[in-house]
């Protein structure tokens, strides 16, 4: 990251049967069963993945969100990890934040200190905070889709629609093979991506048509009227989510935004800068209180 910030928080009680290291258990609600990953203790918060992926492949980052104070449930989303798709009528943003809801019901959390998403998650992490603004805090939004802005020429904006398929899956390789953690990091992948390909194949495109038509900058702004503190971050190298997308949030958000080093998926390999991201995050929500804070 370009800024380093060390920042402590006063000490916050275990909760019960909290532990260090992420554990995978299972709820049920509207007679189906979601795995879900937990980890730590402290005030709660939410972590939602990206596209193709589930909880396994953000365990470090998970674990480091865990570590700056707070305990982290990442249920897999629907149509992933081997959630019950939604159903048509359902296949909304709207409708993935209700199923959100769902999820902190059962497992007996009515309010979330922090929202964090990655990319299709930032986009589910909205939709959940502007429908349900009083159970969350703050948001954190790391290289998320929601915004409709591809490109932009001197006199032309070409819109996500707009963009083909081919582009998005040149970047998605590229993003994946530019990383210098890519021995650490493409097994990381692979061993989510691989299973909901063969698991949910047709579900998978269909939430990518999904996302090509995602467009979420007036709710941002609308969380952010509502006071919700809402941090931004976007990483130099990514080529699926542009920055054109990026300050089209931060603007909505009324906040500079964080850039990172790093590609789409940044956080998997660089956990400790996301655990940072989720500290002041934290403190933004008022769930950690800050002592000092020392920066170079």
């Amino acid at each position: 990251m370009p800024a380093e910030s060390v920042i402590p928080v006063d000490p916050i009680p275990p909760a019960p049967g909290a532990s260090s290291h992420v554990v995978r258990r299972t709820a049920s609600f509207d007679g189906h069963r979601v795995k879900y990953s937990v980890v730590g203790s402290g005030p709660t918060a939410l972590f939602l993945h990206g596209w193709g992926l589930r909880p396994n492949a953000y365990g470090g980052a998970i674990e480091a969100m865990a570590s700056a104070g707070c305990r982290v449930y990442a249920p897999a989303l629907p149509g992933f990890g081997g959630t019950r798709e939604l159903d048509p009528e359902q296949r909304t943003f709207s409708g993935y934040a209700r199923w959100v809801g769902h999820f902190l019901d059962s497992v007996g959390e009515s309010r979330v200190a922090l929202v964090a998403g990655h990319s299709f998650g930032g986009g589910v992490a909205t939709a959940f905070v502007h429908g349900q603004p009083y159970r969350t805090s703050a948001l954190l939004l790391a290289n998320a889709i929601g915004s409709p802005t591809w490109a932009l020429f001197p006199n032309e904006v070409r819109t996500m629609m707009q963009r083909p398929f081919w582009d998005w899956g040149r970047h998605l390789g590229s993003d994946i093979l530019s990383s210098p953690e890519l021995i650490r990091l493409l097994p990381t992948i692979l061993e989510s991506f691989i299973p909901n390909l063969l698991q949910n194949p047709l579900g998978m495109l269909r939430t990518g048509e999904f996302i090509r038509r995602a467009d979420l900058v007036e709710e941002v702004r609308t969380i952010a009227r509502f006071g919700i503190p809402v941090t931004v971050a976007w990483s130099d190298r990514d080529g699926l989510v542009p920055r054109s997308a990026f300050d089209d949030l931060r603007r909505a958000a009324g906040v500079d935004g964080v850039v990172v080093e790093g590609a789409h998926s940044w956080l998997i390999a660089d956990p400790a800068g996301f655990r940072e991201l989720a500290i002041s995050a934290l403190v933004d929500s008022g769930a950690l209180t800050t002592r000092s804070v020392r920066a170079r």
